[in-house]
């Protein structure tokens, strides 16, 4: 379950990525006022009140996932959405106490997590999608990735997928086989909880080395 946030009321992307719908769109909200791209429109900074409508969202998103008899639910921290766009330096830029620091950038996200926990039944998995990476300078610093994966295993999440890139547009991404899988094997060692690993997995010879060798604990295959 996600937010699209600013990266939200755009044209499907196989008409172009990111493309907004433009008359026809609706308003954006995100953590600061800073439009995605250079012709997206400017979301609105997000308010108290909005933050309690939209964390109440996800629980009720929670609550229909339970009553639909899903197994596993994911929470979408990651790739520039709604709440990432709070959990990164490049994108929240706020002077009040959801701002500044890691522990103000990460208070609104965290809140939604531990809402979303509550209402989901604890003998189900939770796993949460995380940018640990802007993959731009001046974005997510690494002590900090490993500090933010914490803070969400200590609000129940049973397992995360480190992602990276798309914070902004500009990112500079590092492709290549099984790139997200450090990541992964970070956050698996130095916070201590399963993760799951996707990116240029293309094998079960790459798999069977990730999951053996102790790097990730479920992987997925690209097509």
């Amino acid at each position: 379950i996600g937010h699209a946030g600013r990266r939200g009321s755009t044209r499907p992307r196989h008409r172009g990525l990111d493309l907004p719908l433009g008359a026809s769109g609706w308003p954006l909200l995100s953590a600061s006022p800073l439009p995605y791209t250079s012709v997206s429109p400017a979301p609105r900074e997000m308010d108290r009140a909005d933050m309690d409508r939209i964390r109440d969202a996800f629980v009720r998103a929670a609550r229909a996932a339970t009553d639909a008899g899903a197994d596993v639910l994911g929470i979408h921290l990651g790739h520039g959405y709604l709440l990432a766009s709070f959990l990164s330096p490049l994108t929240n830029v706020r002077e009040d106490g959801y701002g500044g620091s890691l522990e103000g950038r990460a208070r609104f996200p965290l809140e939604v997590v531990e809402a979303v926990r509550a209402a989901w039944p604890e003998n189900r998995p939770l796993w949460g999608t995380v940018t640990v990476d802007d993959w731009k300078r001046g974005g997510l610093s690494p002590m900090e990735a490993i500090e933010l994966c914490a803070m969400l295993r200590d609000r129940g999440c049973d397992v995360l997928e480190p992602v990276a890139g798309q914070t902004t547009p500009d990112s500079r991404p590092t492709f290549g086989r099984m790139f997200l899988a450090p990541y992964a094997d970070r956050v698996r060692n130095e916070v201590g909880v399963a993760t799951m690993t996707s990116g240029g997995i293309t094998t079960t010879g790459q798999v069977n080395t990730l999951v053996a060798g102790g790097r990730a604990d479920l992987c997925v295959m690209d097509p």
